[in-house]
Parts: C-alpha cells; sequence; structure tokens
C-alpha cells in the first residue's frame, strides 16, 4: 500500500536516534515539559533549528497525517475514485468529543471530504472511518488493527521512524513519535500530489449523506493559521490535544535556487523548502510565533551554509531513507 520513495535530497545523513520506549510510563502534560522541535530545508536535509528533536512524546491528532497517507497509496494502488463512497463504521462511537463531523453509524461520506477533514481538522470520525473502509480489505474481523499496523510498517520499515509507535488512526488514542521522526513523514507527505493539494486549501465544502437520503453539508475552515501568509504555504497539519499540547507540521517552498553540489561539483539548480515541526507547545500562538521566527531567520541560516555546503557534520542532516519496501 505505497508508492516507491522519491528521493532528492543531495546530502547523506544518518537515521535518527532510537529512544528507548517508555511504554507503561504516564504520559506528562505538555505544560510539564519544554516543548521539541525542528526546523530545516527539505530538498539538502539541513537542519536550521532543533530542540528535543529526538524526545517520544504524544503527537495527537498529527497521527491523522499518516492515516491519510497510507489511504493515499492504497487508493493509488487500487486505483480507487475520490469520489468513492465509504459507509461510516460503528466505531466512530469510541471519539464521540472529536467526531467533527457527528457521523452516525450508516451514514455515508465520500474518500475526498473523509480526506479533507481528517486533514483540515482534529477530526476522528472521518481518520476512523477511512481506517477501517481501507483496513477491511486486509481484516474484516480487525479493520482497524489491520490498519494500524500499516501505519506503523510505513512508520518502522519504509521510513525508518524508530521512536514512533502507532495505537490507531487518529488522535483519539495517544500514539508516540519525535519531532525528527514527524519530519520524516512530512518528507514523505509532500511527496504526494493529493496530500499537498488537501493540506494547502484554506477551506472547504464537505457532504455527509444520512440513511435516509438526506445530505448534511458543513463549510470546514482549514486549522492552520500559517496558511494566511500566501501560496508558498503547502500545508501539513496543525494539531492541538490535552495530551500532546499544540503541535504542527509545517511545509513552506520557496523559489530554486542554483548552486554547487557539494558530493558532485556541479553546478545545479534545486528547490527550496522548509519543513518544520513542533511537538507539545503550550498554545496555539506560541506555536506559531515560533514558526514565523523560524522562517524569518532560517532561510539566512540556510543561505549562510549554502556558502560553504559543509557536510563534515552529518548529525545536523536529515533525510528520508532511501527504502524500496512497500507496505502491503
Amino acid at each position: 500500500m505505497s508508492r516507491t520513495l522519491t528521493i532528492r535530497a543531495v546530502l547523506l545523513a544518518t537515521a535518527a536516534a532510537i529512544l528507548s520506549a517508555c511504554t507503561g510510563v504516564d504520559t506528562p502534560r505538555p505544560e510539564q515539559t519544554a516543548p521539541s522541535y525542528v526546523a530545516m530545508e527539505a530538498y539538502s536535509g539541513r537542519v536550521l533549528y532543533s530542540y528535543a528533536a529526538n524526545e517520544r512524546r504524544p503527537i495527537g491528532m498529527l497521527a491523522n497525517v499518516a492515516t491519510a497517507i497510507v489511504v493515499l497509496d492504497w487508493m493509488q494502488q487500487q486505483n480507487i475514485s475520490m469520489n468513492t463512497m465509504l459507509t461510516v463504521p460503528v466505531q466512530v462511537l469510541s471519539a464521540p468529543r472529536t467526531n467533527l463531523l457527528r457521523l452516525s453509524p450508516g451514514d455515508s461520506i465520500s474518500l475526498r471530504d473523509a480526506l479533507y477533514s481528517a486533514l483540515m481538522w482534529d477530526d476522528s470520525g472521518c481518520a476512523i472511518t477511512l481506517a477501517h473502509a481501507c483496513g477491511s480489505v486486509l481484516d474484516r474481523s480487525d479493520p482497524i488493527g489491520a490498519f494500524t499496523t500499516q501505519m506503523n510498517v510505513l512508520a518502522r520499515n519504509t521510513l525508518g521512524m524508530k521512536s514512533t509507535y502507532f495505537k490507531g488512526p487518529s488522535g483519539s488514542v495517544i500514539s508516540q513519535s519525535s519531532a525528527r521522526d514527524m519530519v520524516l513523514l512530512s518528507l514523505y507527505a509532500m511527496d504526494n500530489a493529493t496530500l499537498r493539494s488537501i493540506c494547502s486549501q484554506r477551506g472547504a465544502t464537505l457532504n455527509v449523506v444520512h440513511p435516509n437520503g438526506t445530505v448534511s453539508s458543513k463549510y470546514v475552515t482549514n486549522s492552520n493559521r500559517l496558511l494566511a501568509m500566501g501560496d508558498s504555504v503547502e500545508g501539513i497539519k496543525a494539531a492541538r490535544s490535552a495530551s500532546a499540547g499544540s503541535c504542527l507540521m509545517a511545509s513552506i517552498r520557496r523559489a530554486s535556487v542554483k548552486r554547487n553540489n557539494p558530493l558532485t561539483g556541479i553546478d545545479s539548480t534545486y528547490p527550496q523548502r522548509m519543513i518544520i515541526v513542533m511537538l507539545g507547545m503550550q498554545s496555539p500562538n506560541q506555536r506559531y510565533t515560533l514558526a514565523n521566527r523560524f522562517l524569518r531567520d532560517g532561510w539566512a541560516a540556510w543561505e549562510n551554509w549554502q556558502t560553504t555546503s559543509d557536510v563534515s557534520d552529518i548529525s545536523k542532516f536529515i533525510i528520508l531513507q532511501d527504502s524500496k519496501q512497500k507496505v502491503r
């Protein structure tokens, strides 16, 4: 249930450090711990800013991004249309507070609209519906469990997210990861044109079809306030929960640049994209203030590095591992 990874980084780097598992340990609330974050230039893998990047912590509804990726890979492999209607399963009743479209078992929603709500909102109901539809192909007796297994195969086997463990398809259960691992997920996500398109939308009208044939429509506004900066912002997702605090995965592109490739000595033209991941911020305002500072100062730091293209310290780089394994 995957496409072959497209690696565009121009520098080699080591994989993220592996942190020990913390199963069975009470998860501290975000206000009791400092946040963790990474800002990097995606095509070189150059880390511009980081703090506690390998710390394993709750990620809340950022888990919906992994759910969307697994579903989109499955759709591509099976040639499934975005217009395909999904039947809402009984499992949506397990997350009443974050079932934001108020889906009821037996309702129908298109794949497109379910993806929009799962990615633009902190919506567990649509994430569960997507997971159930995809997971039912794998195991009709436990579709959510089968789908969650695929999320972990994607994370561990394909992307090398060694600090990550998904417990379910949405933030209604507490999955854990690290800022560095979520950068790897962001890199893979941004390689999917459909996901980029959804995450860059500021709003969309979504429809739910009820068993009696009536239709409920709702206009959904993207919770990622960075989109107000303009078309250079590609997403990815803002999220907030009691366990994870305020979190953010963001992708911001800039015009391509011509520079010397330190590995080949040849001048080449490269696109530019900044990936920002924040976990455990105390408030939405705090995450956006810090993200704006990274954008203000980060490109200057990136340009300063380009004058030397120093690759001697590989710990300052992150790339998506060149893996040919596929999620099945």
